[in-house]
């Protein structure tokens, strides 16, 4: 619930903690939530991330890949990607 109450700060729309796994399991970016993606991405803390990860049974390589294909390009999170090259 943290992480829903984090990346939905700011915005009018609500993206779901389980909906939010879903995109990133499938690597798939909705713009209908781009503010979502990219607050879970540089507002959340690798742990909090972590542990996000670890409660929908997300693996690191389909974080890892929306990360670069998505997210990086436009705000790139050194914290995060420190996690990626210490797994």
């Amino acid at each position: 619930m943290l992480i829903e109450t984090t990346i939905n700060a700011q915005t009018k729309n609500y993206l779901k903690e389980h909906k939010l796994a879903e995109l990133i399991k499938k690597i798939e970016f909705d713009r209908e939530y781009i503010v979502q993606i990219f607050n879970f991405f540089t507002d959340v803390a690798p742990q909090d991330i972590y542990r996000f990860m670890i409660t929908y049974g997300i693996i690191e390589e389909n974080l890892e890949a929306f990360y670069k294909k998505y997210v990086k390009p436009y705000y790139p999170n050194k914290h995060l990607e420190e996690m990626f090259e210490n797994a």
